[in-house]
């Protein structure tokens, strides 16, 4: 692969500048003095500008274009839950803010919660209805629910939400008729909790209820690969009018929507991959997408149509350690803390951060990012420190010999290019290294065969439980990996998982960051920010962004398009 080496060799001059002031040895080399081939950068070294030029005049049809087009049909929402057009397709009980926060209502016009926080009540609109005519009602809340509990297709928050429901086990494994813990009288739905669920009226504003008079019937179980999603049927504000698979669909303007009616009467989902995006923009052929490529986003940003709105999200990336061996036994070769610890403290996160992902990183002290309010200030670091690193793989008898193997999913240039950088740093410390790209079926090869010591990997989270889901020992498939430690994590999870004062939920998340660094069984690197990219040449938003992989109030009934 050709390798465009230039801007990476500053960041290898940026770090060995960092051990000229903090090592004491004069004999190891700067890294970029090595006489090797230096991993390549991204071309994209700095921040994303908007450009300067005059905004072109708008062109095009008169109809929003994105992405989100349909494959053979449409993913399901109960798994792949949220993003634009989810959130125009179905409604749920309440809608977030852009600050991600449960605090609005939308197909409840009210609800309660008790003292205890183990009874909601949800008191329904009684003027939504699904896009063929049919009422909405309690009733599609109640069976919805119920049906939840039985897929094998649904996101691990909600799932462990629900599975607090009084009577769900009973009903799971069909012990019961029914799911008790479930009432309807009339418009309201009581939902009552065998204990506490910290994130339910999150989970309340991003988990759609189905349409019940039209999967029913489906198996539970299987009700993701419904013929309903070759043209789903929601309540929201605009309905599926057209649909060709892999290629587009056309979304129009519910006219018995029960909320504010939008000015821009048609919608096209296109079908596209994201190496498509750049030549999308610029043939002015998007109005509203979100990306996560910095260089996406620059090419983009040369078509002055374009500006670019940065988002902070809660996405991580960092080195999950594989604790565990295939064979089941514990991973002797970085099974001791102090090699994990040396690892970290080898690589230079902070110069990766600043030149690799420029103006779109933030460095990751734990898994909780430093700009959110949960966010641990005095929980351990790991600051670059490569004499430090040394001396911890020696008292710990790290076998040179051995490689390390590091392996990554992501296939951008980025990626591979921060995936050699580290290889590089673990190389100053005496450590061999073997990289590779894992491909094939993602599950298996990260749970199942783990033939990595380390992986490079990603974490969007809707809540901050998801952060440590994994190492709870009800997690099967993070049992494989680390092999669990039950009396360390799960009471701090379970306190977190309960609580749902703020405060309390602060407190309990502070003590999981602090217990990060007594296993470092995910190593932190850096959390990203998204971009959203607007064709401002054609389309005025109402100027409000948020993750754009969630169902949050953008306030639609705004927009406007410019052309004429």
């Amino acid at each position: 692969m050709k390798r465009v080496w230039i801007a990476l060799l500053s960041v290898m001059m940026f770090a060995g500048f960092l051990v000229a002031c903090t090592s004491t040895s004069t004999n190891t080399p700067a890294p970029g003095s090595a006489k090797k081939e230096t991993p390549g950068a991204t071309p994209a070294d700095s921040a994303p500008k908007n450009s300067t030029q005059p905004m072109p005049e708008a062109t095009g049809e008169k109809l929003l274009l994105t992405n989100w087009g349909p494959d053979d049909k449409f993913g399901a929402s109960w798994a792949d839950y949220g993003g634009f057009m989810k959130t125009n397709l179905f409604r749920r009980l309440l809608m977030l803010n852009e600050k991600g926060e449960p605090v609005e209502k939308d197909l409840a016009k009210d609800y309660t919660v008790s003292p205890d926080a183990l009874t909601y009540t949800f008191t329904l609109r009684d003027d939504v209805k699904w896009h063929d005519g049919v009422s909405f009602t309690a009733e599609d809340v109640r069976w919805s629910l119920a049906t939840a509990i039985k897929s094998t297709s649904i996101n691990a928050i909600f799932s462990g939400a629900f599975s607090k429901i009084v009577g769900a086990d009973d009903w799971k494994t069909g012990k019961a008729n029914n799911l008790s813990g479930v009432t309807v009288d009339g418009n309201k739905v009581t939902i009552k909790l065998t204990e506490p669920v910290g994130v339910f009226l999150l989970t309340m504003a991003q988990w759609p209820p189905y349409p019940k008079h039209l999967l029913e019937k489906e198996d539970p179980a299987k009700i993701h690969l419904s013929s309903f999603w070759e043209k789903p049927i929601g309540n929201g504000p605009y309905r599926l009018t057209e649909v060709v698979p892999n290629n587009y669909a056309i979304m129009e303007i519910f006219k018995d929507f029960y909320g504010s009616k939008p000015k821009i009467e048609k919608i096209k989902l296109q079908t596209m991959t994201e190496d498509k995006i750049v030549t999308k923009t610029q043939a002015n052929q998007l109005d509203y997408i979100s990306v996560m490529s910095l260089d996406q986003v620059n090419e983009a940003l040369k078509n002055p149509a374009y500006k670019a709105y940065p988002v902070d999200i809660f996405f991580d990336r960092y080195l999950q350690a594989n604790m565990m061996g295939a064979d089941g036994k514990p991973n002797k070769k970085i099974a001791d803390l102090r090699i994990r610890q040396a690892l970290l403290y080898a690589i230079d996160r902070k110069a990766l951060a600043t030149k690799l992902f420029k103006g779109q990183a933030e460095l990751l002290e734990t898994k909780i990012p430093t700009k959110l309010p949960e966010y641990n200030k005095n929980a351990v670091t790991y600051p670059y420190d490569l004499e430090k690193a040394k001396k911890l793989l020696k008292d710990a008898g790290f076998d040179f010999n051995q490689p390390v193997k590091l392996q990554y999913y992501y296939t951008d240039q980025q990626t591979v290019d921060l995936i050699d950088t580290i290889k590089y740093y673990w190389e100053q410390a005496g450590v061999k290294v073997e990289t590779s790209l894992m491909k094939g079926n993602l599950l298996e090869l990260i749970y199942t065969k783990r033939d990595y010591d380390f992986l490079y990997a990603g974490l969007s989270a809707m809540a901050l439980e998801e952060a440590y889901g994994l190492f709870h020992t009800d997690s099967p498939l993070g049992m494989q990996v680390f092999g669990g430690a039950k009396d360390k994590w799960d009471p701090l999870i379970d306190d977190l998982r309960r609580a749902t004062d703020p405060q309390k939920r602060k407190e309990a998340v502070g003590k999981l960051q602090d217990m990060e660094s007594q296993f470092l069984w995910h190593m932190p690197l850096f959390s990203l920010k998204q971009y959203v990219l607007v064709n401002e040449s054609r389309l005025k938003t109402a100027g409000i962004f948020g993750n754009e992989w969630t169902n949050y109030d953008r306030q639609q009934q705004n927009w406007e398009l410019k052309v004429k």
